[in-house]
């Protein structure tokens, strides 16, 4: 399933990939923190994507480090599975936090953590126990959910707006798929279906990257009209 060690380390490409990752995402959340912000409460919405990220990729870069049949390696890949969860509520926070108002703000985003922490909690506490098609239907399922906003955005602003967005779900779906199927292997014992999964998180994340960046610019606002109680869009 993984590439073959090198120099102690279990999973050289997976954990390479990962833990490069982290350091970017590490890097651009600084750049992201200090950019110009409308609001305070903006800023902050907008630094829980670049925490989600570096969770996510540091603790499955370190659980790839880690030698196999290990308790710290066993530890690192239920907070690598949990982190995923954390990531996808992560991207929902901005994007609910700044774009939208009202209950499309807070709904969504009691909704989506609320399944996060829960459904993350459950496969923690029972992990051996947890399929993986299951684990598989729950991320999917909590990140397809984001087409419920994303449709929203695309009958305002059109479809070139939400583009990164649609791009970074498939990224991310894609490359879930060839891990449960695991297929396809590119160089066998060196890049195979997981480390592939592992470049298409990093193009998933790239592609949100750039869509949240547009939001954090406070490019467009989606709110409630006062007068009609209809959907609405204006500059932020």
């Amino acid at each position: 399933m993984y590439s073959e060690a090198f120099l102690g380390i279990a999973d050289p490409v997976s954990a390479a990939t990962h833990l490069l990752g982290a350091l970017i995402a590490l890097v651009a959340g600084i750049a992201l923190m200090l950019r110009r912000y409308r609001h305070w409460g903006h800023r902050l919405a907008a630094m829980v994507f670049p925490l989600g990220c570096v969770f996510l990729l540091s603790m499955s870069g370190v659980y790839h480090v880690l030698p196999e049949d290990t308790e710290a390696r066993e530890v690192l890949q239920v907070l690598d599975h949990a982190a995923i969860f954390a990531l996808i509520a992560a991207t929902f926070t901005p994007i609910h936090a700044i774009v939208f108002r009202g209950a499309w703000r807070w709904g969504m985003l009691g909704l989506v953590w609320g399944v996060a922490i829960t459904a993350a909690s459950l496969k923690s506490v029972f992990f051996a126990e947890t399929p993986e098609w299951l684990g598989l239907s729950l991320y999917l399922g909590l990140g397809w959910l984001g087409a419920v906003s994303g449709s929203v955005l695309w009958r305002r602003l059109g479809f070139e707006f939400i583009r990164p967005l649609l791009w970074g779900a498939l990224a991310y779906t894609i490359g879930a798929l060839m891990d449960f199927l695991k297929y396809p292997t590119v160089l066998p014992a060196v890049v195979g279906p997981h480390e592939l999964f592992h470049l298409a998180v990093l193009a998933g994340i790239a592609w949100h990257w750039r869509f949240i960046l547009r939001v954090a610019s406070g490019h467009t606002v989606v709110h409630k009209n006062a007068g009609s109680g209809k959907e609405a869009t204006a500059t932020a």
